[in-house]
């Protein structure tokens, strides 16, 4: 049997036969030739591709080499099927714009696509959540740039898209199974039935009823429903490139070639900027790969899986910047409390034990390199979500979000464990079982395709309350920052560049107060009758001009206003229709900086939503005729224009979110820039009189650092490639 993953020489074709097959052999050695010589034109670059392994077990049951014709149109034929069973599962949704799901969170990504198609490349500050934050701390970009770049090429709109792009991604994800199996076992058949369950069975919904009540059914596929309904659209595209990604990195570290080399270390660079959960898989998987296959020397293969990963890194390093860094590790306190505790380091310790004494024994049972991989991998993700359902210990933040690698792990568990089993039966048996096999997985098709059918739904803009509110917004308070409630700060920006309080992803906010502030707002827990006073504060404090909420019967899907009409009556009403209503926050000006004494700024964080004594001072001065107005121009996204008139004992308040990345200018001068309690800014002018400031969104010296991270590892690669082809063609010489 040749190397793992080794190429076939397409050129060679099978002795002997007729005349005709001779012609036949002769042409597809011509062929052959033509794709050795031309489409795999160097030996240790493009020839580093994965291709179709030389022996495949079962191919000798069906007849010819592994390596003929038939053999490579055995393999394409099992990818065609599975490309096209994907397809005609998730084929709704290229043709989806807008889902009614509209508490999925996927009008964030749609929003991010937007900017970054209509501001391309001015992707340094992003206005519209938390009060402004870096743009790195939306998300994770890479799915967004490929949305964007598609829009770009096709002008199908953005929300078109990002359906459309995420819809190819799903579909893609059960051929990269398939190939990664094939390529780590030589099977083709078990690969082929891994990635045909993969398409059809989720066991996490099987397995755990908390999910399969969740999935309506234990038979529904739950990755579908993660990508259709809570828009884990980032999550499926870096399923779809992990396979891939595990590939190359067992390619690089078996052939040390630099193709392979470059090749791990882009698609770690891509799934590392798809989705964090995407990090943590392929960190599992190349643990366990390392474990099952043993590279020797053990130490260099690692050591060389951690070169390409650091070289990856500075790659990434813009948009893994130390701000998305911090926000990822906060991770533990996002949607829940992940923390660990005494119990959670018991359960890792076993967790671990299991871990070593299963690999273990599966090395002293003598199972094969491949089928340890999956079994490792499998029992890795199951217990990290069993635990989370069974017994709420979280090994990992959000552990149940895993459940996608889980079901990933468990279908070539399944397929390759009765693969081994069926192989020591008679051919007879055998062909009972495949056909009990078939006939089972296309019952499941056909049932996962009405569910898809069923699930996957379009639905007209104008129907949504959530375009309605923000449709109002733009038109009536262009450029006015609200506080957007319930469902429609997910799909606000979609339609708007109106920014927003709160909005975006709650894990990646740098201002962890305004998640406190939200909370307060939304559900006057303990404020009893002066639930509106409070939340009135926050509003002034923060910059908003109006609130949408909506009440019980409104169309919205989340509706998490605790007293909806608490503002009947004490705030101007501009806007009511099915029970969504706006209201203005009355304000002196539309800018968002304002004079204040120096004695009014923040300078204690409040210890919960109740706690408005350390802003009472900040608000009331924001409402005090005697301190003048300021002008706010914006010139872009990065850089505003403030003109003010400043007296000693007097500074300027910006609501906007406090990063070390931003610079001030008055008159010329630098000006100091200061964080208050609240994490907003405060501006001390370095003089008094007419102050026209200058504020600047550059980064700091930690994105600085970040984007040459970033030069110093492409130039690294190209070098790198280039030192490869060098020495490549001195070898050819050579010999």
């Amino acid at each position: 049997m040749g190397a793992f993953g080794e190429p076939i020489n397409f050129a060679r074709s099978t002795p002997g036969g007729s005349a005709a097959s001779k012609g036949s052999n002769a042409a597809s050695a011509r062929t052959g030739a033509f794709i050795n010589n031309f489409i795999v034109p160097l030996r240790g670059g493009l020839s580093a591709l994965p291709c179709p392994p030389r022996v495949l077990l079962s191919v000798s049951a069906m007849g010819g080499r592994a390596d003929s014709p038939v053999s490579r149109a055995r393999v394409l034929f099992c990818l065609a099927i599975l490309l096209a069973v994907n397809l005609l599962v998730v084929g709704k949704l290229f043709g989806v714009e807008l889902s009614p799901y509209t508490g999925s969170v996927e009008g964030t990504f749609i929003a991010i696509a937007r900017v970054m198609r209509q501001h391309p490349f001015d992707w340094h500050w992003w206005p519209l959540w938390t009060c402004g934050s870096p743009f790195e701390n939306t998300y994770l970009p890479f799915e967004q740039w490929v949305v964007a770049g598609f829009d770009a090429i096709t002008r199908m709109g953005p929300a078109r898209s990002f359906h459309i792009v995420t819809a190819a991604f799903y579909a893609l994800g059960a051929p990269t199974v398939f190939w990664m199996g094939l390529q780590f076992s030589r099977n083709l058949a078990a690969s082929f039935f891994a990635a045909l369950i993969y398409s059809c069975v989720s066991f996490s919904a099987l397995l755990i009823p908390a999910i399969r009540a969740d999935a309506a059914g234990a038979l529904h596929l739950r990755r579908l429903q993660a990508l259709v309904v809570y828009g884990e659209a980032p999550h499926t595209l870096a399923l779809a490139l992990l396979p891939i990604a595990i590939l190359c990195f067992a390619r690089a570290i078996e052939t040390k070639s630099v193709p392979w080399n470059l090749l791990a270390g882009a698609l770690a660079a891509a799934v590392a900027l798809s989705n964090a959960f995407g990090i943590v898989a392929l960190g599992l998987a190349l643990v366990c790969w390392l474990a099952a296959f043993r590279p020797q020397p053990w130490r260099r293969a690692a050591a060389r899986i951690a070169a390409i990963g650091l070289v990856s890194y500075c790659l990434t390093a813009p948009w893994l910047s130390a701000s998305m860094i911090r926000a990822i590790l906060n991770a533990p306190n996002v949607d829940g409390d992940y923390r660990y505790r005494p119990v959670t380091w018991a359960a890792l310790g076993l967790v671990t034990a299991g871990f070593i004494l299963l690999c273990l024994g599966l090395r002293r049972a003598k199972v094969s390199a491949a089928m340890q991989f999956f079994l490792l991998y499998g029992y890795a993700f199951t217990a990290i979500v069993a635990l989370w359902y069974a017994f709420g210990i979280a090994l990992l933040p959000q552990p149940h979000r895993y459940q996608l690698e889980m079901d990933f792990a468990l279908c070539l568990v399944l397929a390759f464990a009765v693969s081994a089993l069926v192989e020591r039966f008679s051919r007879p048996l055998r062909v009972v079982v495949a056909a009990v096999v078939v006939v089972g997985l296309g019952a499941q098709l056909v049932s996962s395709g009405l569910y898809a059918r069923r699930l996957i739904r379009s639905v007209d803009r104008e129907k949504l309350a959530e375009y309605r509110v923000a449709k109002w917004m733009d038109e009536h308070l262009h450029g006015q920052r609200a506080f957007i409630g319930d469902s429609a700060t997910f799909l606000y920006n979609v339609f708007t560049d109106n920014p927003q309080i709160r909005g975006g992803h709650v894990q990646f906010e740098p201002n962890r107060f305004i998640n406190i502030v939200a909370y307060a707002i939304y559900t006057d827990s303990n404020a009893g009758e002066r639930g509106a006073e409070y939340s009135l504060v926050w509003l002034k404090a923060y910059g908003a001009r109006a609130i949408s909420v909506s009440g019980p019967n409104s169309e919205q899907y989340y509706k998490a206003f605790v007293n909806p009409h608490k503002f009947d009556g004490i705030l101007p009403l501009l806007w009511r229709e099915h029970d969504d209503s706006i209201y203005e926050v009355p304000s002196r000006s539309s800018s968002l900086a304002h004079v204040i004494p120096a004695s009014a700024v923040v300078s204690r964080r409040p210890a919960h939503g109740l706690d408005i004594a350390p802003a009472a001072a900040y608000v009331a001065a924001l409402d005090d005729p005697a301190y003048p107005v300021t002008t706010w121009q914006s010139d872009g996204w990065n850089e505003t224009k403030i003109h003010a008139e400043v007296k000693p004992g007097q500074v300027i308040a910006v609501q906007e979110t406090y990063d070390d990345g931003w610079e001030a200018w008055a008159n010329g001068r630098r000006a100091s820039i200061r964080a208050d309690a609240l994490g907003l800014m405060i501006i001390d002018p370095p003089a008094s009189g007419a102050c026209e400031i200058s504020l600047r969104y550059t980064g700091g010296a930690a994105r600085s650092v970040a984007r040459w991270l970033s030069l110093v590892g492409v130039l690294f690669a190209m070098g790198y490639a280039v030192q490869g082809t060098v020495a490549q063609r001195a070898a050819m010489r050579l010999s």
